[in-house]
């Protein structure tokens, strides 16, 4: 039986690198990565969260070899993840915990196995967007996680996740709806709905939570460039976006005439951010930065 001792948000921020003697990825026989209580809204990776939901899927069908040759974990820690499923009903992994009991599993395995999931593209590349009730005043939606209790209800995780497809406006107004019920149910009224469509990524910000990102990098602009009358604007056009070395100007314009600004000619090739410049405007003027950084 493990000692959960950290939750997965911190851990995550603090990994270290471990081997078995063979050069391969393992972890210490009683280690673990997260809490037995992790809760739907903590900062780290989830159950629920497309990368989180990735993992699952893959060790619940993934062999020894596979854990081997495709992620780098020892064969040691391969069969331990084998083993453990074979335990489970359906033999699958049903959440994180379920994983975490595998022996030699802690966080540098489960840092390969987010990296594989990534790497593989085997979750869509997808903006973390904290959810925000706007109206007098700007409030993250957990705000109302006490409402929630006293009606009997489910309460609300801080973020949900945005990639290309998702009909976010739908999604709000779901939100909006159990907001309602809530207030309908204790007699209340609610300031304000979820804030939906914005100027730039990051008018979601709302006290310390910021939108990030998971998945591709690369792929960050298509996300938002498709959340157009959606998640954004519906004047929302992308004029620009680095990463790194790479970056990308509409119709391979002039970069000296687009008129990006300092935030354009500073941005750090050496960070993991992805710098997006768009514009909400009729003329396509005045474009506006937006630096999202990776969530893990």
């Amino acid at each position: 039986m493990k000692t959960y001792l950290a939750s997965v948000g911190v851990v995550l921020s603090s990994l270290l690198i471990g081997c078995a003697s063979d050069g391969a990825i393992e972890d210490g026989e009683n280690d673990e990565f997260m809490t037995a209580d992790v809760k739907a809204d903590a900062f780290g990776v989830e159950d629920w969260s497309p990368d989180g939901a990735a993992v699952l899927t893959y060790v619940s069908s993934a062999t020894v070899a596979k854990l081997q040759d495709e992620v780098g974990l020892s064969e040691r820690v391969a069969k331990a993840i084998v083993a453990q499923r074979n335990t489970l009903p359906g033999k699958k992994f049903k959440d994180l915990a379920d994983l975490d009991a595998a022996k030699y599993v802690g966080t540098t395995v489960f840092k390969e196995l987010l990296h594989h999931a990534a790497e593989a593209h085997l979750f869509k590349t997808a903006l973390r967007i904290p959810l925000v009730v706007e109206g007098n005043s700007r409030v993250s939606i957990t705000s109302y996680n006490d409402e929630a209790r006293t009606a009997g209800v489910a309460g609300f995780a801080k973020y949900t996740f945005v990639d290309a497809s998702t009909d976010y406006t739908a999604k709000m107004a779901t939100y909006d709806t159990r907001l309602q019920a809530i207030a309908t149910k204790l007699n209340l009224q609610i300031d304000g709905e979820m804030a939906a469509y914005a100027s730039s990524v990051n008018d979601y910000a709302v006290g310390s939570l910021k939108p990030c990102f998971i998945g591709d990098p690369l792929e960050v602009a298509d996300v938002t460039s498709s959340q157009a009358d959606n998640l954004m604007g519906d004047m929302y056009s992308l004029w620009g976006w680095r990463y790194k070395t790479k970056k990308w100007i509409y119709e391979d314009q002039d970069e000296s005439e687009m008129n990006f600004g300092t935030d354009w000619t500073s941005f750090k090739k050496t960070g993991k951010s992805v710098l997006l410049m768009a514009t909400n405007t009729d003329d396509g003027g005045d474009p506006i930065a937006d630096e999202i950084p990776p969530c893990r």
